[in-house]
Order: structure tokens, then C-alpha cells, then sequence
């Protein structure tokens, strides 16, 4: 299964993890608390979706887990203030096949970030 984060396609599936987890052991978590991580978790790097891909999958995963229609999020930073309120959150679900081809792009180097949100997040356009 592929998610997008911000402009990086991840295959979360959670045999391919280095150390898979247990989707029993979170699922107390709630959807806020999991959005609250990811926030925290580019507050620390903006570039945290691909300076360590192994975090960014797991986020990924348990975003799935908790909200099985979200493929897609997108963490940005909305002020130069720093820290965790500076960092606002998007989360989408897009279309199977459409996932499948930005992973085939991104594959062979035809993703980058404008076309991402050119075709997902909408957010440079504006």
C-alpha cells in the first residue's frame, strides 16, 4: 500500500518495515494525537519525510491505521515562528491508481515537489 507524505510516495506495508508495528498496540491512539505526532515530528526537520524515510513510514502507517481512507498527508510550516504551532497538517485520500503512477514516476526520478502539488496539495498555486 502507498501513502504520500508532503511530495515522497512510502510503501507502508508493514512487513517491508525494519521493525514492523503492532496495529493492536495503537490503536488507543486518536486521530489528533497521531496528527500531533507528525507535527512534532516536522517541526524537529521539514525535511524529515526523507532525511529518515523509516519514521516517516511508521508515521504514515499508523495515520492509515487510524483514518483507513487517508492515503495522503502533507505537513507544512505556516510561520517562521518554529516549534510545534507553527506546523499545520493536511490529510487527503486519493485514488488508487493515481498513487500507483506518482510511485512509478517517482521511481524513475519524474516526481518532485511542484508536481505533486500541482496535481495533490494545491498549495504554491495559490
Amino acid at each position: 500500500m502507498y501513502f504520500l507524505l508532503n511530495d515522497l510516495i512510502l510503501d507502508i506495508d508493514a512487513t517491508r518495515m525494519m521493525q514492523p508495528l503492532d496495529a493492536d498496540r495503537f490503536s488507543a491512539l486518536s486521530a489528533d494525537y497521531i496528527a500531533q505526532l507528525g507535527k512534532e515530528m516536522f517541526a524537529e526537520d521539514v525535511q524529515a519525510h526523507r532525511n529518515n524515510p523509516e519514521r516517516a513510514r511508521r508515521l504514515a502507517y499508523l495515520i492509515q491505521l487510524k483514518m483507513p481512507r487517508i492515503n495522503a498527508a502533507q505537513f507544512f510550516v505556516t510561520s517562521t515562528g518554529g516549534g510545534l504551532e507553527s506546523v499545520d497538517a493536511s490529510f487527503k485520500s486519493l485514488n488508487e491508481m493515481a498513487m500507483e503512477l506518482m510511485f512509478a514516476q517517482q521511481k524513475i526520478g519524474q516526481l518532485d515537489t511542484r508536481k505533486v502539488d500541482n496535481e495533490v496539495w494545491h498549495r504554491m498555486a495559490a
